[in-house]
This record gives C-alpha cells, structure tokens and sequence, in this order.
C-alpha cells in the first residue's frame, strides 16, 4: 500500500471523524472503525494499563476481544525498561511501533503475543498514546497481520496516517474528558455549578487546569492573576505564588482539608480558597473511569479578606458590572451611602440611584441589603483563614441598611 495522500477535504473529514469518536458514547469506536476501512487485515482497540499490566481493551473495532482478560507484561525494550518505566516517558500523541520498540525475541516470547496476537494471526502493532495519568495510561492500537508481505504493505501508511491524527486524538481526548467533567459537576449540583457566586477553578492534584464556572471563566479570560500555560497546569502572575498554589494543593491533597492562600494583583489582592473536589464519574467514559476514578481534583474559589480594598475586577467578572457600576458596589459595600458616592464621583445622586437600580437587576437583588448580602460572599473566602472573622463591615451593614 503507498504512503496515503490526501485531499484538504478528505483530510479534513478524517480529523472530523478522530472529534467526533472522542465525544462518542463508546469513545473511540467510530475512529477504529473508519482505521479498519482503510487498512483492511489490521486490528484496532482502546486498551489500558496500571503499571505492568496490560487491562482489558476497553472497545475494539471487531467482533473478537483480542486482549479479553488482563495479564502481566513480561517484556524489556532494547534499552531495557520495563513496559511501565517506558510508558512513562512516552509522551502523549507518540505512536509507538513495536518492531521497532522491542527485541524479536523479547516480543515472540511475551505472553501478549503467544496467548493473544500470535492466535488470531497477529504479530507487530502499532499504538498511539492517548492519555497517562500516573502509573496508568491508555493507548490506541492497531495490530498488524503476522503475514509479512501484508505487515510490510500496511505498516508505514498506517504508521503515516497515525502521525497526522495522534495530536488531534490527544486534543479530543482532553477536550471530551473537560466538558465531561464540566458536565458532570452541572448535573451533580443541579444548575448550581455557574450559579455559585464565587468563581471557581478546578485543577488536578499536579495543579492542571480541568475546567471552571462561568465565574471562574471570566477572571481566567482577564488574565490576571491565572493563566493557563502552554502544558495546561493553572499558574498565577507571581512564580512564587504559583508555587504556593501547588503547595496548597499538595497540603489539601494530604490532609483533606481545606486551605488558603492570599495573592497581589493589579487591583486589589485575592483569597484563594481551595478545597477538594469530586464528581461522580459513574457516567464517565471507560478510559476517564480508568484514568481518573481514583483521582483527586480540587476546587479553587476566589474571594477576598476583609482586611484588603475592594477588589472592582472581581466586580466586574462575576456580575458583568461595567466599571462604574463595580465603582459603586465598592463605596456601598465600604459603608458610603448614595449622597458620598454622587460626591466622590461628580455625578447626581438621581444617576447614582439609576446606576444602582441597574446593578440590582444584574445582580439579581432588590434592595441594599439584599445586595450587601450578596457582594460580603466574597469575603467569606478570607474569614476562613484569618483571626478575627467576625470583623464583617458593621460601617457597610448600618449605611446600607438606612433609607437613601
């Protein structure tokens, strides 16, 4: 078989096809189907590992499991790593050819070949690394047929065709596994996920961002103080900080209990709060339940002390105020009644009084107190962790609380 060419379109469609199994009930059958058609003879699974062992496939493209039960690898690579020490740094997206990888002997000896491959007339295989997560990791393979004249006629384009796919595999695979998740924590909370005031970021115990509420959306988008970097692990603008922050996860990931963590920003500075967090993953894809069932995530809520200035970004980004409108939730929830604010920023007490009219509807109040009430949430981030967490803003509580 020559080296596959393809047109933009049908390349394009080929991509489409590695998406749209992502996100499939049974993930990765349509794209081991639609690799079947187009190398006729070759086998093609989603199968799992712990370590140095080889778990059921999780889907296959035939009727015949070919690894129906799991079993130990018993091989070495030609530099003489263990399966689980190779697999360990072989990144994501590398497609792995077992001709290549392993001593003829060491495979025509393996368990893996004698009791599996070798009976249903398979030999060499090629795999493209999907996802690992600590000793565990999924791949997708495709074995060749023990044939030589087929094995050589069917290698290197499959081979080639892997290459252009593997870095869409991977990305479809985070992107299923994110929206997942997100999913799944809705439905959990019953419509309480991006209704919590507090925004919310969710990262895994190496402190890799999965997902966040429409809260946590909008002050990761301003940059400031998150971002995500380009291996996808959640940092803060100060390098200090970010170690901080996977210190904070590492302490909750040991203790299970919740913890602080206070950060500057170009406005005012921010309480991080983080605390674990789980999903059920009873609806999770074969390879997430694999991967993640036993993996810690943690919620990372921001808010603020009680000691420091009003954060106006933090305003801004959770309730779609502009930034007057955050200006003036800021002199209320500072205790200043409408004729201050009208002074401090040269405007009509009749404007101020609109302008606040307008930030209940966003807010979703209907009166001051109702309003203080719902803008102090953001402080309860910092009473966590301080000394004196009754120190609430009485001045705040008794101007709002008087007639205007």
């Amino acid at each position: 078989m020559a080296k596959p060419i393809f047109s933009p379109e049908e390349l394009s469609e080929l991509i489409g096809v590695v998406y749209d199994s992502a996100f499939e009930d049974v993930q990765w059958k349509g794209l081991l189907t639609t690799i079947r058609k187009m190398f006729p003879g070759v086998g093609a699974l989603a199968w799992g590992y712990d370590g140095d062992t080889m778990l059921p496939e999780y889907v296959n493209a035939g009727q015949t499991p070919i690894f129906p039960s799991p079993f130990e690898f018993n091989m070495k690579n030609e530099i003489g790593e263990t399966i689980a020490e190779a697999v360990k740094r072989t990144p994501n997206g590398f497609v792995v050819r077992t001709k290549n990888y392993f001593p003829e002997a060491q495979l025509l000896n393996a368990r893996c070949y004698t009791d599996f491959l070798q009976p249903m007339g398979f030999r060499n295989s090629l795999h493209l690394k999907v996802d690992h997560n600590g000793d565990r990791g999924a791949f997708l393979g495709f074995p060749l047929p023990a044939d030589p004249d087929l094995e050589a006629e069917l290698h290197d384009p499959l081979f080639e065709v892997l290459k252009l796919l593997s870095p869409h595999a991977v990305r479809a695979s985070q992107l299923a596994r994110a929206l997942a998740l997100a999913k799944r924590a809705t439905e959990a909370f019953t419509g309480f996920f991006d209704g919590i005031i507090l925004p919310m970021l969710v990262t895994d115990v190496q402190g890799k961002f999965l997902f966040a509420n429409k809260a946590g959306r909008q002050i990761l988008g301003r940059s400031d103080p998150f971002q995500v970097a380009q291996n996808g692990a959640l940092k803060l603008t100060n390098g200090y900080d970010t170690a901080d922050l996977y210190h904070k996860i590492s302490q909750t990931s040991r203790d299970l209990v919740q913890s602080g963590l206070r950060v500057d920003t170009s406005d005012t500075p921010l309480m991080l709060a983080i605390s674990p967090f789980r999903p059920s993953m009873r609806d999770a894809s074969a390879i997430d339940r694999h991967l993640l069932d036993d993996e810690q995530m943690f919620a990372i809520f921001v808010g603020q002390s009680v000691q420091d200035a009003v954060n106006t970004a933090l305003l801004e980004d959770v309730f779609d105020l502009s930034a007057r409108e955050a200006q003036i939730c800021k002199g209320l929830l500072t205790g200043q009644n409408v004729a201050a604010i009208a002074e401090a920023s040269g405007r009509s007490p009749k404007t101020v009084r609109n302008q606040i009219q307008m930030i209940y509807e966003k807010v979703g109040v209907s009166s001051n107190a109702e309003l203080l009430d719902r803008l102090t949430v953001f402080r309860t981030v910092g009473t966590m962790f301080e000394n004196n967490p009754e120190a609430q803003m009485p001045d705040a509580m008794t101007a709002l609380s008087q007639p205007h």
